[in-house]
């Protein structure tokens, strides 16, 4: 493999020449002042980065070395970080990277015994004798770096043709080591002062800038934006600590990784306690590890990366771990002390924003909740007043399915009225895309969370109502994530059904506690619009029904006929007389005349076609209603009935018998009075009296059928 080398370098070959003491001692004082020279002007440099350019400089042109290499050590599993060099191959610098503190090197026994160490010969190298072979190296010198008696660095010089390192040139080294010690060792101050007041002032204007965002995302996306002021590396991640779900979500983060480019957040996210991050938020430890890849806690995510480091420091407040800041750099040991106090320093003023932007938020949220309550309760007030409004029992149900959408969401929706003498409930309005099935299954009182709520007169708040021990399954149904609002229907203080709200899906379909309270309070509203609305039809019914016989009275009667007069279509009206009622209950006494009128109310009902309508006109006269038939069809239905009644027999054959006069929309009449008069006289022809009075000569039918024509006649 070629050498490597630095763009427009060149590598002096040469043997070292044979060198008489005179020429030796001349060329060494030469050195000794070239040295003094160079350390004067290497001392009085700053700037870090420059001196360790002149280190290399110097130590080339003083030793004529082909290839140079300054390291300076790390206190991490991997000792030695290059800092600078001359033509140093790529291969050769992995290799001293992967260097671990124990190994046996000669590199690292330089610096451990504090004097410079020559190898002649490749092959005393053993841990890189392929490596100085594929390279031409012949002749390396390892000169430790010593301050204050402490080793902080290693400077190699490689010679790509044998060269005799005298004694004289080998005390030269090391004291030109010595000199440039002191040189880095100050400029490593110096930078490191700078940089960590540089460092400071990045803090507290970030630290400015983060208390001004309001929500942890953008805060997650600010620290992830101006990092590289506090700290160099290649990838970066913030993570927000969910403590409820144990899950550490990424709110925002930068680089690539190995294997699949820029991550998803799904590829970041991690549980507490999981992988390397976990830990650090289950811990609330900062952790800084220069080859991240030996962590046995430590979960991949992509491909192989070889050498990392990461440094991983939690955002703590009040012993709670908010979120974690995870940075990470190619290289063995690339972050050091000050990066971790620098960061650790960061990490508290970041959390403090996030805390601060968590009680906006929270502020933000209460407000927006009040806003909803009080919307929601003004949106509550005027369902109210039109549920309220509502007096048909029926339309209550189908208001309360209606209208509870405005106030809550949902997905589906169910009212169960209770049928205590079955011991069931069944459902009387069901808005669900199962609502066939729903409808057609009786559930017991006693089981599920409708039949708790039932039983104990509360209302129950089921999230996750698929893992209730309380629930059962509507068969035909599938069993899915589900959250349920189970409300009873109180009237007089007795449950006579349950509002059953519910959405599907996990956590986010999750009823709140406010939207609880909501639909109890609309539940109770409901309670009072149906308890008013069925206590309105019982009145209704009892003034539009005879209480005896339980048919329509003369009012519904007269109502429902205005009604059908011009709207209906063809329509027939039977008027039906009792023929010698008054015998039998001057006979049998009122108890037995008003049973028997209530069995021939029962016998005319059971007679009639489904859609006719039965009504008791007064005494022992009926009335009927037959929609959409004929003169013909109405007489069918008029023998049925006759029949019906005649079929109640006693003893001695039957109880009564009933007359039938039939007159048909329109053609027998077009207002009301016009067609009751038309079936009056009807049914006076079909009375048995006049039937036996012979001819339509006799006087009383004439009588009767004038005073029908003048209307004197009133029922």
């Amino acid at each position: 493999m070629a050498l490597a080398l630095n763009e427009g370098s060149t590598i002096r070959r040469r043997v070292a020449p044979a060198r008489s003491r005179t020429t030796s001692a001349r060329t060494h004082e030469a050195r000794a002042v070239a040295l003094r020279r160079v350390v004067a002007e290497v001392s009085a440099n700053l700037e870090l980065t420059e001196v360790f350019e002149d280190v290399l400089d110097s130590s080339q042109a003083l030793f004529g070395a082909d290839v140079a290499g300054l390291w300076l050590m790390t206190p991490g599993r991997h000792p030695f970080r290059l800092a600078a060099h001359r033509g140093l191959d790529p291969e050769l610098i992995s290799a001293v990277a992967a260097l671990e503190r124990d190994d046996d090197a000669i590199g690292l026994r330089a610096v451990t015994e504090r004097r410079s160490i020559v190898v002649a010969h490749p092959e005393a190298a053993p841990r890189f004798t392929d490596i100085y072979a594929r390279l031409g190296v012949r002749t390396i010198n390892f000169v430790p770096l010593v301050f204050r008696d402490e080793p902080f660095g290693l400077l190699v010089l490689y010679h790509m043709a044998p060269y005799d390192w005298s004694p004289d040139e080998l005390e030269l080294s090391s004291s030109f080591a010595s000199g440039m010690a002191t040189a880095v060792a100050n400029a490593r101050l110096f930078s490191s002062v700078r940089e960590g007041a540089a460092r400071l002032r990045a803090i507290q204007e970030l630290s400015s800038r983060l208390n001004r965002i309001q929500d942890v995302e953008g805060i997650g996306e600010a620290i992830v934006a101006e990092a590289d002021r506090l700290i160099s590396h290649d990838t970066i991640r913030v993570y927000r600590v969910d403590h409820v779900t144990q899950m550490c979500e990424p709110i925002a983060f930068q680089g690539e990784f190995m294997g699949i480019g820029r991550p998803s957040s799904d590829q970041l996210r991690t549980g507490i306690g999981e992988g390397l991050t976990g830990w650090v938020a289950q811990n609330a430890r900062t952790m800084r590890l220069g080859d991240a890849e030996a962590d046995p806690r430590a979960v991949q995510v992509g491909g192989r990366r070889g050498a990392e480091s990461m440094l991983l420091v939690p955002m703590s407040w009040e012993s709670r771990v908010l979120g974690v800041i995870v940075v990470s750099k190619a290289g063995y040991d690339q972050f050091g002390e000050d990066d971790q106090r620098m960061l650790e320093i960061f990490a508290g003023f970041a959390a403090q924003a996030m805390v601060n932007a968590e009680a906006f938020a929270q502020v933000h949220r209460q407000r927006q909740e009040l806003a909803h309550r009080l919307e929601s309760q003004r949106r509550l007030l005027e369902v109210n007043e039109h549920l309220l409004s509502t007096l048909d029992p029926r339309g209550v149900l189908e208001m309360i399915a209606d209208s509870l959408k405005a106030v809550v969401s949902y997905d589906s929706l169910t009212i169960y009225r209770v049928d205590r003498a079955a011991s069931v409930r069944r459902a009387v309005v069901a808005r669900d895309r199962f609502a066939e099935l729903i409808m057609s299954h009786e559930g017991s009182l006693d089981i599920g969370v409708t039949g708790w709520a039932i039983r104990n007169g509360e209302a129950v708040l089921a999230n996750d109502a698929h893992l209730d021990p309380r629930s059962i399954q509507i068969p035909g149904t599938p069993e899915e994530p589900e959250s349920m609002i189970v409300c009873p229907l109180l009237v007089a203080g007795e449950v006579i059904g349950t509002l059953n709200m519910a959405r599907m899906g996990g956590l986010d379909s999750h009823f709140s506690q406010d939207e609880f309270e909501l639909v109890q309070l609309f539940a109770a509203q409901a309670s009072i619009a149906l308890r008013n609305a069925e206590a309105h039809g019982a009145v209704v019914t009892r003034a539009e029904h005879d209480a005896l016989t339980g048919l329509r009275n003369h009012g519904a009667f007269q109502r429902q006929l205005g009604e059908w007069i011009g709207e209906a279509g063809p329509f027939a009206l039977l008027m039906v007389d009792l023929d010698a009622f008054k015998a039998y209950n001057d006979t049998h006494g009122h108890p037995a005349g008003d049973a028997l009128l209530t069995r021939i109310a029962q016998a005319m009902t059971e007679a009639v076609r489904d859609g006719d309508l039965v009504f008791r006109y007064g005494g022992d006269e009926f009335a009927i209603l037959v929609p959409r038939v004929d003169e013909a069809g109405a007489r069918e239905v008029a023998e049925r009935v006759r029949s019906a009644i005649a079929d109640l027999t006693g003893t001695s054959g039957p109880l009564v018998t009933a007359s039938v006069g039939v007159a048909v929309y329109p053609e027998h009449g077009t207002a009301k009075d016009a067609l009751v008069d038309a079936a009056d006289r009807a049914l006076y022809l079909a009375k048995p009296a006049t039937r036996t009075r012979g001819t339509a000569d006799d006087p009383t039918r004439d009588l009767y059928l004038a005073a029908v024509d003048e209307t004197t006649i009133k029922r």
